[in-house]
């Protein structure tokens, strides 16, 4: 299977080079000030949402790497309850025990990776069609 040796982290980047429009979508609703307040979840927390969060914490400027890793760790623990359901899951669609949890490094390998490919998170999302005026707007929102 393609995704077993990538990974988690794999699957963020090719979410992010093959996701763009729902992306976008995302995006148009956090820039949008009647959506406040606003709710981003899923079941798990640490692939599609954990990927989104990411980008609006790198947006936000203000958050250490080191916060948001440990942000994203602490889904981990909040999933062990249903761990055993998740690997059933998992094992089904022929998966290892990665997809079940939080890869270290998850967080930073993404941001090194939209650095290098886009220069940051701001101009990746630029590149999603996504005005500077919509982007400011969200993080001045989510900064207040």
């Amino acid at each position: 299977m393609a995704m077993q040796p990538r990974g988690l982290i794999g699957l963020a980047m090719d979410t992010l080079e093959y996701s763009t429009v729902e992306i976008r979508q995302v995006f148009d609703v956090l820039a949008d000030e009647s959506s406040y307040p606003v709710l981003v979840h899923c079941t798990q927390g640490k692939d599609r949402t954990g990927l989104i969060v990411l980008l609006v914490l790198l947006l936000m400027e203000r958050v250490p790497g080191e916060a948001i890793s440990r942000d994203y760790a602490r889904s981990e623990g909040e999933l062990a309850v249903e761990y055993e359901e998740r690997m059933e899951e998992i094992r089904q669609v022929g998966l290892g025990e990665e997809f079940a949890r939080c890869p270290e490094g998850f967080t930073d390998a993404v941001t090194e990776y939209l650095e290098e490919k886009y220069g940051g998170v701001r101009k990746y999302l630029r590149g999603l069609g996504i005005d500077e005026e919509k982007l400011e707007m969200m993080r001045r929102r989510l900064l207040a």
